[in-house]
């Protein structure tokens, strides 16, 4: 996601009032540094979300395939991702969020009827800038949380984002750069025959301006160019292509699109799909309107003319970010939420498509730390979703997210 360092820190406040929103999704969706203290948790206008019993949340074991506009698991039954981000790793003060993030994957696990969490990692962290190094206690950190999600029967998602590396380098990393091939060479030795693990091979694109064409977004991302004075030698489709085949990872890779993964329009028309195999398309906060037309447009029309499987790798319905009250909201963040969430929701199921919310965090899709259990809950009376200088109850989807996670992933009785 395209954010601030304040993200990783734990905010107080952003307490959701309205209970009802989970109960009413459950009829609705029927058919197809460390982190500082939380606020007191405030009194609820309905129970705390139960933690699902051991069991009764479905899990996925590879390897997995793609076949047409599916995911296949290793049992040959459909694959659809529900999961969280757990991003600490991507961070320079790592290490201050080692604990935070397994709390992060065990409540993935235990509470949120998930089968998959994200893992975002630091291409800086793990190699140095121009590739030539490798920190191995950094290495160790990313075998820890792998290790923790895979013993909860969890997917496993690597992500390589360069946008909180050092200054000097990540404002100038807005594609594949050479240190990338090395990064997914270190990582593939290890996991690149790990059946669990899915490779998200570049977070959020961002060699874009606006006004550009469609055809120079496309080439750029698909083969590199230069952007802004800097060359990116190779894009996304060498990438994948490298990992795949020189670096023979088996691995199932998600694959990001231009201008932070907002939307894959073009991307056939413009010759730019993929020729590797293995590819899922992972959208991430969808640009345009809130509706079908615009949702079938940018990257369900993937699926319905049976080109490729997508994912919706990294949403949130709201970014709970300080800044002025007359700000323009971004595309993760919906102004008319209350209605179009649920409405989405809908559609992901309607498609097939998997969800994976960022994150478990107080004002995104939990209340508090101290109860990761604990979902945050639209108040639709009080919704906005322009920044405050006073936190606003309830703007996180995290009810919602929960009750469909429950819907979409039960194990049979």
């Amino acid at each position: 996601m395209r954010a601030v360092l304040a993200r990783a820190c734990g905010r107080a406040g952003w307490l959701g009032a309205v209970a009802g929103l989970a109960m009413a999704l459950v009829v609705g969706l029927t058919g197809a540094g460390a982190p500082v203290a939380d606020a007191a948790a405030p009194a609820s206008w309905g129970p705390p979300a139960p933690k699902a019993p051991a069991g009764s949340c479905g899990t996925a074991a590879g390897p997995f395939t793609v076949q047409g506009a599916q995911v296949l698991a290793g049992n040959g039954q459909a694959f659809v991702s529900y999961g969280t981000t757990v991003p600490g790793l991507q961070f320079l003060d790592w290490r201050t969020f080692a604990q935070v993030d397994l709390d992060k994957i065990e409540a993935t696990a235990r509470s949120w009827c998930a089968n998959t969490v994200r893992l975002q990692l630091s291409q800086d962290n793990l190699v140095s800038p121009d590739g030539t190094g490798l920190d191995r206690s950094y290495l160790t950190a990313i075998e820890t949380e792998v290790t923790a999600a895979e013993q909860h029967h969890l997917v496993v998602v690597l992500n390589d984002n360069t946008e909180f590396g050092p200054p000097q380098v990540s404002r100038a990393q807005k594609g594949p750069t050479p240190a990338t091939e090395v990064f997914w060479k270190d990582l593939a030795a290890v996991y690149g025959h790990d059946p669990q693990v899915i490779f998200d091979l570049f977070n959020e694109p961002r060699a874009y301006s606006p006004g550009m064409s469609p055809a120079q977004l496309w080439q750029l991302w698909h083969d590199g160019g230069v952007f802004r004075g800097v060359s990116y030698p190779f894009g996304l489709a060498q990438l994948a292509q490298y990992v795949r085949s020189t670096l023979g990872a088996q691995n199932l890779f998600w694959i990001e699109g231009p201008d932070i993964s907002s939307s894959f329009a073009g991307m056939v028309s413009q010759g730019a799909l993929l020729k590797v195999s293995g590819v899922v398309y992972s959208v991430h906060h969808p640009a345009g309107l809130h509706d079908a037309a615009s949702w079938d447009a940018g990257f369900g029309y993937l699926v319905t003319t049976g080109v490729a499987p997508v994912v919706n790798g990294e949403w949130t319905n709201y970014e709970p970010a300080p800044g002025p009250a007359s700000a323009a909201p971004h595309s993760y963040c919906w102004q008319d939420a209350p209605v179009t969430v649920p409405a989405y929701l809908r559609y992901l199921a309607a498609h097939g498509i998997g969800l994976n919310v960022y994150q478990l965090q107080p004002g995104y899709m939990i209340k508090s730390y101290r109860d990761m259990s604990v979902p945050s809950t639209i108040n639709a009376a009080t919704w906005s979703c322009l920044p405050s200088r006073e936190p606003q109850p309830g703007q996180g989807a995290g009810s919602l997210v929960m009750a469909w996670f429950r819907q979409q992933n039960a194990q049979p009785a």
